[in-house]
């Protein structure tokens, strides 16, 4: 998901308060054990943050304290958001009051929903681009913590919140433990850049065709001006575009500075330096997936699912160790009950904040025989609604492990060709980090998977995250 950014709103634009709160709307009770976990982690991070949950005793009293948190102290409103809340009326009542503060404070991202299952949204936040939870509540806070941090400023207390949220423990009977629990994210972190960028225009040549043969370039590139902009050399590059369509370098810039300051020599700044970077690593990306065989699958929204036909990547369970993580888990499987095959495939997609990742997205691509994917979208979009609605978060995270590491080759890290002698150098496993606080979740019995019976006993060494379920639906992601 990406958000524009927005200005941190400090104030409410009317008296000068500050507004240094984080305000949940959820489904009450329904949505409470998500409240909790998620209200439970910011809190512990140093956010002040108001939810329903916090109501300790009954009355009036509570309920304008809510109000008056949600209209003179939120800087943000998370709504927990599918079908059960957006239909609650308690819950439409807080979108109103919101809607009517983001009006008066004159922040049009005020409300950020938390996508936990499909939802049709009310028409006050039609307009809003939602962070994405459906696919693992860990991946979700990683979003969320980039976006209240990077993108909107939302100021940290650093104030202990303790005592209430003992309270809270005692009124839903639950416990949250100072130890520390293990999150699993799905980004990859950068470790290894290219050098230099490079500008190049055309000295001569018909404008259309040089703009065809970029979009063929051999290497990563992107249009800009007269030409455009490379990690690629002039020797990478000149038998690509020929006698026809001569090359002239104009300059050249370390990519760090670049990343950092923009190109002030070209009129670069820093924000569209660093889009035009994530263009450039996310063709690099796809480059290195396609040359590993897998085919491209286009989903709504611009995004590419990158999927493993049944001769490219193992039908059989893939095993996956680093270090202490370790596990086993198929990644493409047969539905003898509707007749076709099911792959696990990913998006990508490159981000430079809040540091240098790629976010890889699960997807699930059906075909009728392991190597052609059914042509009707209607039809494949009902397959990604129903087929995983029993799948686990955890089933979800080992597909997603298992997959990196036969991509990888059971390597620390992925190498991604950026020229003929360099590369993009990401590091496995996926960046992982410890919440301050745990809290175990009500244990839930797996339905049983008819579609694709999986020996769940066989799987990993991992360590619980949350316990929620999987997705239900595996299409639109973004972010």
């Amino acid at each position: 998901m990406t958000m524009a950014a927005s200005q941190p709103q400090a104030t409410n634009g009317d008296g000068g308060e500050v507004r240094p709160a984080i305000f949940i709307s959820h489904a009450t009770p329904e949505d409470n054990a998500f409240t909790l976990w998620l209200g439970t982690k910011l809190a512990a991070l140093g956010y002040e943050v108001w939810a329903d949950v916090l109501r300790l005793r009954g009355g009036d009293d509570w309920q304008r304290k809510l109000e008056h948190a949600l209209r003179h102290r939120a800087a943000k409103v998370l709504l927990a958001a599918n079908p059960r809340a957006v239909d609650k009326q308690g819950v439409r009542n807080e979108i109103q009051i919101a809607s009517d503060v983001a009006r008066k404070i004159g922040d049009q991202e005020f409300i950020i929903p938390l996508r936990l299952a499909p939802f049709e949204a009310p028409f006050l936040i039609a307009h809003a681009q939602y962070i994405d939870f459906q696919r693992g509540w860990a991946a979700g806070l990683a979003e969320l913590l980039d976006v209240l941090g990077e993108t909107y400023k939302v100021p940290r207390q650093g104030s202990d919140q303790s005592a209430i949220w003992r309270e809270v423990q005692l009124v839903h009977a639950r416990t949250v433990s100072a130890t520390p629990e293990r999150l699993i994210s799905n980004w990859l972190t950068i470790k290894q850049l290219p050098a230099k960028l490079r500008f190049f225009e055309f000295r001569g040549g018909s404008e259309r065709a040089a703009q065809s043969r970029i979009k063929n370039t051999p290497w990563p590139a992107v249009p800009f001006r007269r030409g455009f902009l490379t990690f690629a050399r002039m020797d990478e590059l000149q038998d690509h575009f020929g006698p026809s369509l001569p090359l002239k370098l104009q300059g050249e810039r370390r990519l760090d500075g670049f990343l950092e300051d923009g190109w002030a020599t070209f009129d670069i700044a820093r924000f569209d330096a660093r889009n035009k970077f994530s263009d450039l690593a996310r063709q690099a990306l796809e480059s290195a997936l396609r040359a590993r065989g897998l085919q491209g699958y286009a989903l709504s929204g611009f995004q590419t699912a990158w999927w493993a036909p049944t001769n490219v990547a193992p039908t059989g369970k893939v095993a996956f160790r680093w270090a202490d993580i370790s596990g086993l888990r198929q990644i493409q499987g047969v539905s003898a009950k509707r007749h076709m095959n099911w792959h696990f495939g990913v998006s990508v997609a490159v981000r430079t904040a809040p540091l240098r990742h790629v976010r890889v997205i699960g997807r699930l691509i059906f075909t009728e025989d392991g190597h052609k994917p059914f042509e009707d979208p209607a039809k494949m979009h009902r397959l990604r609604r129903s087929f995983a609605k029993t799948w686990r978060n955890a089933r979800w995270r080992d597909m997603l492990l298992a997959f990196l590491h036969w991509l990888a080759d059971g390597s620390a890290e992925w190498r991604v060709p950026v020229t003929s002698d360099e590369a993009l150098v990401l590091r496995l496993p996926p960046v992982m980090w410890m919440a301050p606080v745990s809290m175990p979740l009500d244990a839930e019995t797996p339905e049983i998977d008819d579609d694709d019976p999986s020996d769940d006993d066989e799987v990993g060494e991992f360590e619980e995250e949350d316990g929620s379920e999987a997705p239900s639906d595996a299409e639109d992601d973004e972010p």
